[in-house]
């Protein structure tokens, strides 16, 4: 996490103290972010499960895909506030470079 920090930081001329600030929330986030994601792990094998069953109980995959939802709206709901977090320790300008970096990055992986 500091690593990326760091290098967003480099990557917007983040002061210390914005640089310090930032690696607080990415930390903070990934501390919330990491049961969820273990979660997440979970479902997919309940999912295969249910799928590779012998026969198809339609409600334990209903019930599944309401969790999943719940479990998507958690986890976005998490990083979305960590975005706001760090929009806000970050300049007009600074967040314009970062938003710059951030499609470029989407470019390469689409």
């Amino acid at each position: 996490i500091e690593r990326f920090i760091k290098h967003v930081a480099v990557e917007v001329d983040a002061t210390p103290e914005q640089t310090e600030r930032l690696t607080t929330i990415a930390r903070s986030a990934a501390r919330d972010l990491a049961p969820l994601r273990a979660r997440g792990i979970e479902m997919r094998k309940e999912g295969l499960a249910l799928f590779a069953a012998p026969t198809i109980d339609r409600n334990a995959v209903e019930q599944l895909r309401v969790a999943r939802m719940q479990h998507a709206d958690a986890t976005s709901r998490r990083i979305t506030q960590a975005l706001a977090d760090a929009a806000e320790v970050l300049t007009p300008e600074q967040r314009r470079k970062a938003a710059e970096r951030a499609a470029r990055w989407r470019g390469r992986l689409t």
